[in-house]
């Protein structure tokens, strides 16, 4: 009642109560005293916003004001398929041509086709449910996730620019990804497409991505100076990748950490002593342009024909690289040490992603179970309970010397029992007398 008076400029209880309640209408939000201020609250455009006046009248003037801008920048709001190919424009200089081209594609393909034709502002929860429902029936799960976060970044973007967007992104929740794992190779398959690469062109190739972990474009984009034999050391200081032209090019990595100097391993080394160089060129393995292979030339000339002579099981090349991180996580290499070879800022990232649970690493997992709880656990293998029956229970009539299940169990259940003058006394009660009977 004090706010209400000294916005209403009256020191009388219950006039200014009067004069409140009168002055109050549907709509018009909540106010309240901030110092010298009167603030007053509105919702506009879902988003809950505070207007300060001097007086009561100003503050609602105020938000009239902004409620009438909200209308008329309304009218004007853009189509989504209109501001996405504004917002691309704007964002082709400043993004990674890889990143620009995935964004594009999911606006193209996706988005605008499903609601291109709706205005930012009246954007509905149901717009968003077809949009997933179409992407749940023409891609993956990763997919759709990648396309819910582009759009969202875009509606963000639009937001922070001041053009009237719907608040629909925070109430819809994003598709869930996929959770296909990537298949590994065994020890004996990892032998085997080694020997089938032996003296082909690509061997050495093959060999840094089961050793070493090296992804497809820093393979195609390495170069011999970044390769020095007689110091055992490699660096890693690129990446082929297709610019917004079409051209193969090589570029700085993505992160800091993609740039590392790994030591070759004598099998990685006798491999490249053993490629020969092409002239014109320092890439180690370029196309016949002088420029880095393109993946699709370099799966019809290299992985596939090696893949059919090793007669491993199908799968793409990026398998290689979970697989020389499983292996050497495996070996007891330190996940900060896998890490770097993987060139990832984050251990997490390694361990989420690249380590790999196999059928060896649960076998051990078990051998340990066993050796810990060996000696307290007795399984007795080929025995049916009919033929235990006559046996006296709490005794081991194979092994006398073998503590039983039962006494395992009262040894560490049942601690000594202190003498009656070692116990601590019991503190008399706070209501007895000292000395008094009880």
């Amino acid at each position: 009642m004090i706010v209400a008076a000294a916005v209403m400029g009256s020191t009388n209880p219950r006039t200014c109560r009067r004069r409140w309640k009168d002055a109050w209408r549907p709509g018009t939000g909540s106010a309240r005293r901030r110092g010298n201020r009167v603030e007053i609250r509105r919702t506009i455009d879902g988003i809950r916003r505070s207007f300060y006046g001097a007086t009561l009248a100003e503050a609602e003037a105020l938000a009239a004001d902004a409620a009438r801008e909200h209308r008329v920048k309304a009218a004007n709001a853009p189509t989504v398929a209109a501001f996405l190919a504004d917002w691309l424009e704007r964002r082709k200089s400043k993004l990674r041509p890889p990143t620009y081209m995935a964004y594009e594609c999911h606006v193209r393909r996706h988005i605008v086709p499903a609601i291109g034709s709706v205005r930012l502002d009246a954007l509905r929860p149901e717009d968003i449910d077809r949009l997933h429902a179409r992407l749940g029936r023409s891609v993956g799960g990763t997919t759709a996730f990648r396309v819910h976060m582009t759009l969202t970044v875009a509606l963000g973007d639009a937001q922070r620019r001041g053009v009237p967007v719907s608040p629909v992104m925070r109430s819809v929740h994003a598709p869930r990804r996929s959770g296909r794992e990537v298949p590994t190779l065994t020890r004996v398959e990892v032998g085997a497409l080694l020997d089938a690469a032996y003296g082909d062109r690509f061997e050495a190739l093959i060999v840094l991505a089961e050793t070493l972990g090296l992804r497809m474009g820093e393979l195609l984009g390495l170069s011999w100076r970044h390769i020095d034999l007689p110091g055992k050391r490699l660096r890693v200081a690129g990446t082929a990748s297709r610019n917004l032209d079409g051209d193969h090019v090589v570029t700085l990595p993505k992160i800091a950490a993609g740039s590392r100097t790994l030591r070759l391993p004598q099998i990685a080394i006798d491999a490249l002593a053993r490629t020969e160089r092409v002239a014109g060129t320092d890439l180690v393995w370029p196309h016949a342009n002088g420029h880095p292979l393109p993946t699709t030339t370099f799966y019809q000339l290299c992985w596939y024909p090696i893949r059919e002579r090793a007669g491993i099981r199908p799968g793409n090349f990026h398998s290689t690289r979970h697989t020389a991180a499983t292996l050497a996580l495996q070996d007891r290499i330190p996940m900060h040490d896998v890490a770097r070879m993987l060139g990832h800022a984050d251990v997490g990232t390694t361990i989420r992603t690249y380590a790999h649970v196999t059928h060896d690493s649960t076998e051990a997992l078990a051998d340990a179970i066993d050796a810990r709880y060996g000696p307290r656990l007795r399984v007795i293998s080929g025995t049916a309970p009919e033929a235990r029956r006559g046996t006296r229970r709490g005794t081991n009539s194979e092994n006398p010397d073998v503590p039983t299940e039962k006494e395992c169990r009262e040894r560490e259940s049942n601690p000594p029992t202190l003498p009656q003058t070692d116990r601590k006394k019991r503190p008399p009660n706070s209501r007895e007398r000292p000395g008094s009977a009880t």
